[in-house]
């Protein structure tokens, strides 16, 4: 398994595809669980939503789990758990389509860093926050768009008109879909989009370099513990 992994940091296609393939599995998972319990409603923004306890077993985060359950590794794991079909399909085609452009500036390891890393951060806040229970990629997406900005910010150069608007548009665009769409979490939104301007900022000046052996280390025990606790949350909590 490990070296499969390896391998899939190196590739950039494989790797966005694991991401992919991972929430996915996750989503059908929480629905097979406890059929019953899931939402038939007809509205977009509920349709086939899982039980909420199916949730909290599989490791959706928050104030409840982390404080109340010390069940830590939840902002690992409920950055792979989605709340409705309409959740899940809105993050994986951000996620295919940022992910693609951001690995590009950044190569596969720091790429999954920077998802891993943001994600857990925007959880972490949004427990800190109050906020009870929460779940969903798009902490993690934030990051991705954060460490993509930085990258437009470097390539404008002395330019500030073109700095702010390429750092804007991101901003505004992340701004407005929490404000239109029902419950969303804009701590984690805002925390990832930060966590992954300052990780651009941090990685952006070894992009030209290769690939780093030790940060391919990095990225692949990240990986393996996200499996971990993943597993971990299914079978033992």
């Amino acid at each position: 398994m490990q070296m499969q992994l390896i391998r899939d940091i190196g590739n950039p296609k494989e790797l966005v595809r694991f991401l992919v393939t991972a929430n996915i599995v996750l989503y059908i998972t929480s629905l097979f669980i406890a059929p019953g319990a899931v939402n038939y409603d007809l509205n977009p923004m509920v349709f086939l939503s899982p039980g909420t306890g199916v949730l909290f077993k599989l490791g959706a985060s928050g104030t409840l789990p982390v404080f109340a359950e010390d069940r830590w590794w939840t902002l690992i794991t409920a950055n792979y758990l989605h709340g409705s079909l309409l959740h899940l399909l809105f993050n994986i085609s951000a996620l295919r389509t940022v992910g693609k452009i951001n690995i590009e500036i950044y190569a596969s390891s720091r790429f999954f860093l920077i998802y891993f890393l943001g994600g857990l951060f925007s959880m972490a806040v949004s427990s800190l926050v109050g906020i009870s229970l929460t779940l969903g990629a798009s902490g993690a997406i934030c990051a991705l768009i954060g460490s993509m900005s930085y990258d437009d910010w470097r390539a404008s150069k002395g330019n500030l008109k073109m700095r702010i608007a390429s750092v804007g548009t991101w901003v505004a665009l992340i701004a407005i879909t929490g404000l239109v769409l029902p419950n969303v979490n804009n701590w984690a939104h805002a925390v990832g989009f930060v966590s992954g301007f300052l990780l651009g900022f941090l990685f952006w000046p070894q992009t030209s370099k290769g690939e780093s052996k030790t940060l391919g280390v990095v990225a692949t025990s990240c990986m393996l513990l996200t499996i971990g606790a993943l597993i971990y949350g299914l079978l033992f909590s």
